[in-house]
């Protein structure tokens, strides 16, 4: 993904717009279980100049496919930054925006998204009901002494020899 290289000599005073879609993948994330973008990458943006700062206010918004954080079930997540506002320092004559669009995206998904979670099509877990209430956990520590709640030792002492997953 480039966006316009954007030309200060070429900026009027009260700024320019800038607008369009990418199709091709901006991201390149190569692993695995990283997001997959679902194009376009669709931008309308103003850009001016006030002083020694370029000012770059709009919208942005991009289509991904994340992986469940509990069942690995693809879910569907919409990244739409609107408002969209970033100052950048005038430094050269001309302006490169795609590496700052592209993290501020990137920086905009969830760590561990959830099925139930998805802002585009909200579903149930597969794993809806396979662990227990968050009330039924028990802590590591007493939360008024600090003091350990349980003998966690003992509970690594019931793995199994070579530890869980290892040949039996």
């Amino acid at each position: 993904m480039n966006l316009p290289l954007i030309n200060f000599g070429d900026l009027p005073p009260d700024g320019r717009n800038y607008s369009g879609e990418f199709r091709t993948d901006p991201f390149a994330l190569p692993g695995k279980f990283d997001p997959a973008f679902v194009p376009p990458l669709r931008y309308d943006l103003n850009v001016r100049l006030d002083d020694g700062d370029v000012i770059v206010e709009g919208s942005v918004e991009a289509r991904f496919m994340l992986q469940c954080s509990r069942c690995a079930a693809k879910l569907p997540w919409a990244v739409d930054l609107d408002p969209y506002f970033t100052c950048e320092a005038k430094e050269g004559d001309t302006l490169d925006l795609t590496a700052q669009i592209r993290e501020d995206i990137l920086l905009a998904l969830p760590g561990y998204p959830r099925c139930e979670e998805s802002n585009v099509e909200p579903q149930p877990c597969q794993t809806e009901g396979a662990f227990p209430p968050e009330g039924e956990f028990i802590p590591l520590t007493d939360e008024t002494s600090g003091a350990p709640a349980q003998d966690v030792w003992k509970a690594l002492d019931r793995l199994p020899p070579g530890g869980p997953g290892s040949a039996s």
